[in-house]
């Protein structure tokens, strides 16, 4: 059952978002992240949310709000606080196999003591940097100011998995991949619609994945819906992805009992 979606009881100040956070509202959804050549589970995306007590919160409606009073960065933190001990037992659950938790940042977070933290905390619960993905807009790194650059650098020396979101709906792309230390893009979801229609907008769709592979990255298409696209997605290379197809961001005991399933996607069609 989809949950319900709320907006009576959503923070309309940052007195009434920070009282929020105060009172433990915030909550995390983990949205899966599937190998579509195999069907597997590899990651999980974690997705802050926001509860009143009878639902959720739309992301939409306090997000701006957490980023106009500068709670955004708590809010990061939290999340971070929650998806790594849930990422460690997910682990446990899946031994042998790759797992690995995507967090999202904000420019708030690039302050220097964001790599000890990120440290201290997938120490303190044992999951290795390399299993965490640390996911920045396009819109994002073109805010970055000086010492960023360094702060990204130095997460990316602990081993840490630097992703590029929404890739390819700004206009600085292929200087940041120049620039910072990317180790993945995800393509966004308006590009992975756009090969239901076909026409210029699949072929870029295309395009964007390819060109990642060239440059040696990990590329996950995000927003998949429709088993077109996926099949598109497949054909054209794309390892991963995650989308409604697949699941709608879980609850954690939710992607607990998803990730007991027998992985299966829909195979791409060979020629005749």
């Amino acid at each position: 059952m989809a949950p319900v979606l709320r907006t009576r009881g959503a923070p309309r100040t940052a007195a009434d978002l920070e009282r929020a956070l105060d009172h433990g509202r915030l909550t995390v959804r983990y949205q899966p992240v599937v190998d579509l050549r195999t069907g597997a589970v590899v990651a999980a995306e974690a997705l802050a949310r926001l509860t009143d007590g009878e639902g959720l919160v739309p992301p939409d409606v306090f997000i701006p709000l957490a980023e106009r009073t500068g709670l955004i960065a708590r809010i990061d933190l939290l999340v971070l606080e929650q998806a790594l001990p849930q990422a460690a037992a997910w682990r446990e659950q899946l031994p042998g196999r790759p797992f690995s938790i995507g967090v999202n940042l904000c420019v708030a977070d690039l302050e220097p003591e964001l790599p000890g933290t990120v440290r201290a905390l997938a120490d303190h619960h044992g999951v290795p940097y390399d299993a965490l993905i640390l996911e920045l807009t396009e819109t994002m790194l073109s805010e970055s100011g000086r010492g960023h650059e360094q702060v990204l650098a130095a997460l990316a020396g602990l081993g840490c998995n630097i992703t590029l979101d929404d890739f390819g709906t700004g206009y600085s792309s292929l200087s940041h991949l120049r620039d910072f230390p990317v180790a993945g893009v995800k393509v966004d979801r308006q590009f992975v619609w756009d090969l239901d229609a076909g026409g210029r907008g699949a072929d870029l769709a295309r395009s964007l994945v390819r060109f990642g592979l060239d440059l040696g990255l990990h590329v996950v298409a995000e927003g998949i819906e429709t088993r077109a696209q996926l099949v598109a997605l497949q054909e054209a290379g794309c390892p991963f992805g995650q989308g409604f197809l697949f699941a709608p961001p879980l609850t954690a005991a939710d992607l607990t009992a998803y990730l007991s399933r027998p992985a299966a996607v829909p195979q791409p069609r060979t020629a005749s």
